[in-house]
């Protein structure tokens, strides 16, 4: 039985949340289900303790009164710090608290690794197992846009990526972003899904029938979904088209306003954030899937595009930029087709090539479901999660 504590930012509070991270779960109950007994240690929501959360074990260390105990969960930190500034005072205290109940937790169990998701800022409360316990730093990407925009704390960071025993990456592009903090080997884990056993039925659109494009994520600049809009009318002067955008965030209502500007807002639905089985439909009655996104004014872009694989999964073809980790995914005219970023006319060229092309639609939602069921499957994530385990046992 291998014993491994989990270092987190934030965890489900209970069997029934919608999480941010399901990929987490999926593979941390994979893991156990391989002989690994995982302990998760994560801050505290107003007074929350320990748990048991979907068959996981959880610490929960309290770092703030109850009252404002809420810098993590509900939303992703980073977001929450953007609206309320203020609420970063409170992150000297979670890192400290964090790191005090760490020495306590290693006092009292022997884990055989320390896993540390999101090393900023999460390296600093893992440190006392530095040299002592073999240790894996997981980057998920946005701990290094929040180097270039604070260097300040690169100095610290590069030394807690010295002091690992691994260091982990999402994808290419996440390991490159790791290597400009401290160049050393690093290896690639993605995040993983849920897949069926089988492809679904591939159903081509057929005749003049109404082709469904489906866009699903938060509504933030590096989504690039602006570009997307731009792109109808030039789809719907070849085919008809109607574009679904589920997710909600920021730019909702400018990209609203784009969609009359562009005299489409009768070709365009805006759902929000809906149900798990509302999403599910509209993969299930899509056409194709498409994820626009782009590099922000911050030199943010999208660290893998797990909608991608999800879409996939669903038997379903995919358009996307060629940016940040999509390309891990997406390889152009082979598991989807890829497009400069910030390209209306590229995207409606691909758009519209792919809902034409009946051949082509088969060969890449059949071929682009099957390297994604055999590199991003929970099963295939953790197998190479368990490849990592060992390795730094054994060493």
């Amino acid at each position: 039985m291998t014993r491994v504590l989990h270092i987190v930012t934030a965890f489900p509070r209970d069997d029934s949340e919608d999480s941010m991270t399901p990929w987490l779960i999926a593979m941390l109950q994979q893991l156990q289900k391989n002989g690994v007994e995982n302990t998760v240690l994560a801050p505290s929501y107003k007074g929350l303790g320990n748990q048991n959360v979907m068959g996981i074990d959880v610490r929960r260390f309290r770092y703030f009164p109850k009252k404002w105990e809420s810098l993590t969960h509900d939303e992703a930190t980073p977001v929450r710090l953007a609206k309320k500034p203020w609420y970063l005072l409170l992150a000297p205290f979670l890192l400290l608290a964090g790191r005090k109940y760490v020495k306590k937790l290693l006092g009292e169990k022997n884990f055989d690794i320390v896993h540390i998701h999101w090393p900023i800022p999460m390296a600093f409360v893992g440190a006392p197992a530095f040299g002592k316990i073999p240790t894996i730093l997981h980057f998920y990407t946005a701990e290094t846009s929040m180097i270039r925009r604070y260097p300040i704390i690169k100095p610290f960071f590069r030394g807690a990526i010295r002091d690992a025993d691994k260091v982990v990456a999402l994808t290419t592009y996440g390991m490159n972003q790791a290597k400009s903090i401290y160049d050393r080997p690093v290896e690639i884990i993605p995040y993983g899904n849920e897949f069926p056993p089988d492809i679904p039925e591939v159903n081509p659109p057929k005749g003049n029938e109404t082709r469904e494009i489906l866009y699903v994520g938060r509504l933030v600049e590096r989504k690039g979904v602006k570009y997307l809009i731009q792109a109808m009318p030039k789809i719907l002067s070849q085919i008809d088209a109607q574009l679904t955008i589920v997710g909600g965030g920021i730019l909702l209502e400018e990209l609203k306003s784009i969609a009359k500007q562009e005299n489409v807002e009768d070709k365009v639905s805006f759902t929000g954030i809906i149900p798990a089985d509302e999403k599910d439909k509209a993969y299930r009655e899509c056409d194709v899937f498409v994820l626009p996104a782009c590099i922000d004014r911050h030199g943010d872009t999208e660290g893998q595009g797990v909608v991608l694989l999800e879409a996939l999964s669903y038997g379903k073809p995919v358009v996307a930029s060629a940016v940040g980790g999509i390309v891990d995914i997406v390889k152009n005219d082979k598991t989807g087709l890829l497009v400069p970023q910030k390209d209306p006319d590229a995207l409606a060229e691909a758009i519209v090539r792919i809902l034409t092309d009946e051949k082509l639609y088969v060969r890449l939602a059949t071929d682009g479901y099957k390297y994604a069921l055999d590199n991003f499957s929970i099963p295939a994530v953790t197998e190479k999660m368990l490849n990592i385990y060992n390795s730094v046992i054994e060493k």
